[in-house]
């Protein structure tokens, strides 16, 4: 069974700088007036608004493609490990 992974090691500061405008997750988040204290306040994001943060302020079209690019680079990292 996957492990879920966490966001900071998924939005690593190599990735936020590389791939957004911003150098932290939390930043981003910030950046796009999302308040995030909990698990269930990420499970509640408004999908339509973080669509459009990411596609203003990152190289991706959607929140769910950022995730997914993400996830593949961090498989890749723990594969070579």
């Amino acid at each position: 069974m996957p492990q879920p992974v966490d966001f900071a090691d998924l939005f690593d500061k190599s990735f936020m700088r590389k791939y957004t405008n911003y150098r932290t997750f939390e930043k981003f988040l910030q950046g796009g007036k999302f308040r995030i204290e909990s698990q269930q306040d990420f499970e509640d994001l408004p999908e339509e608004q973080m669509d459009k943060h990411v596609e203003k302020t990152t190289r991706f079209g959607s929140w769910k493609e950022m995730i997914d690019f993400a996830t593949d680079i961090y498989a890749r990292k723990q594969l070579e490990r």
